[in-house]
């Protein structure tokens, strides 16, 4: 009779969640990086470092060979296979991002002064304080957004409006965010700087100021809001209804996009072409 042949499998790690820690910092100042988006590229596990930098994430055995992204508008993406960065050393739990260059294009589109533009809200101007929903998930880096469809080229966006229905957190924070499409889903940031929203009112109607930014588009785009804070205990209802553009979503920072059923939450942009 032959011996048996016992084959065995060496795993580099236990096959167990593992909870990581660290800091971001920018690689030039070494300053902390705050609300910088942390996760498993398109498997809906991220986070976002909190103002100083910090962030914690657990990771699940089955993600060992998917990419762990870093990211932050203005700053160069740092991606990391799984199991390549649980075996490193990180004695000080460090990362460190680059702050990009600016790249300037040879034509900037402005507006003719002599030329008669007409205005258009694109989104939902619904302010419905009994029909309401919130965002899809209490995990940093949630966001939700709607797609606008432009009538012209270009496009310039001057306003962003939002509608609370209820606010029982006090101060909130988001980040507002506006992507290039691919194949009818959100696909590039189109940012190159941070656009923030803070409110404490708790109920009524949200507006932020554009034109500062210079956000002009050529062709359909998506803009969010992104839950970005933890604020414990408490809770943020938006406006919604079932006329308007549909809501997209993402559970978590890295992660993919989701039409979310019929839904329209009370969220527009103000602009001319």
């Amino acid at each position: 009779m032959k011996a048996p042949i016992l084959f065995f499998l060496l795993l580099p790690y236990n096959l167990q969640s593992q909870f990581i820690t660290a800091k971001v910092l920018d690689a030039e100042t070494r300053q902390p990086l705050p609300f910088v988006n942390i996760g498993v590229l398109n498997k809906n596990l991220g986070t976002v470092s909190d103002e100083y930098g910090d962030f914690l994430l657990e990771l699940n055995p089955e993600f060992l060979l998917d990419t762990l992204r870093f990211s932050m508008i203005g700053f160069g993406k740092k991606d990391f296979v799984v199991q390549d960065y649980l075996a490193q050393e990180k004695p000080e739990n460090i990362i460190l991002l680059k702050e990009e260059a600016l790249l300037l294009e040879g034509v900037t589109v402005v507006r003719k002064k002599n030329k008669k533009y007409k205005r258009k809200i694109l989104g939902n101007k619904t302010e419905s304080k009994t029909l309401v929903g919130g965002f899809t998930s209490n995990d940093l880096g949630n966001e939700i957004g709607f797609i606008c469809r432009i009538r012209n080229s270009p496009t310039f966006v001057e306003a962003f409006n939002l509608s609370i229905a209820k606010n029982t957190y006090g101060s909130v924070r988001f980040r507002l965010n506006f992507y290039s499409l691919n194949q009818g889903m959100p696909n590039e940031n189109l940012l190159d700087e941070t656009i923030m929203i803070e409110t404490d009112i708790e109920s009524g109607r949200v507006s932020i100021d554009l034109k500062p930014y210079d956000i002009v588009m050529d062709d359909d785009f998506l803009v969010s809001i992104e839950w970005i804070e933890d604020l414990g205990s408490g809770e943020l209802l938006f406006s919604a209804g079932f006329f308007g553009s549909n809501l997209y979503a993402r559970a978590t920072s890295q992660g993919t996009w989701t039409q979310m059923g019929v839904a329209a939450y009370g969220m527009n942009v103000e602009v001319v072409y």
